[in-house]
């Protein structure tokens, strides 16, 4: 007759190493959530990066359009994006990629030959270091 005792230790060993335990679990979870937390900051500083890129082009893009506006309206300068838009010279009312409106000074006071076309960057205000700004016309 079989011992008793030998087959609770088989029927142990297999319950055992059958699956995970919560220990290990949790240390996969911790190591899976260390990955995930270091590939998101690599990736939120890409998509801040990405922003400041689209901004500057866009800023670009309605310095090129009021420029065009200007030279079709006997230099006589616009008063905001609206009237570039209500031309036609911008498919619709520009922001910024933060959601803010577009400055648009002409003459302007960097440019004062051109116009200053500004977004405020992300922290809303005008005249800080984040500001993103139409390149030399």
């Amino acid at each position: 007759m079989r011992n008793p005792s030998t087959r609770s230790t088989r029927i142990g060993r297999r319950r055992r190493d059958a699956g995970m335990t919560m220990l290990e679990i949790m240390i996969v979870l911790a190591l899976i959530g260390l990955v995930m937390s270091a590939v998101g900051v690599g990736v939120f500083a890409q998509f801040k990066k990405g922003q400041r890129k689209v901004a500057q082009a866009q800023m670009n893009d309605i310095a090129a359009k009021t420029i065009q506006y200007m030279s079709d309206n006997d230099n006589e300068c616009p008063k905001s994006v609206e009237d570039l838009v209500a031309q036609k010279y911008l498919p619709k009312k520009q922001k910024d990629p933060w959601g803010r409106e577009v400055i648009l000074r002409c003459p302007g006071t960097v440019h004062t030959d051109g116009v200053d076309v500004i977004s405020v960057g992300p922290d809303g205000q005008e005249g800080t270091e984040d500001d993103v700004k139409a390149q030399e016309q």
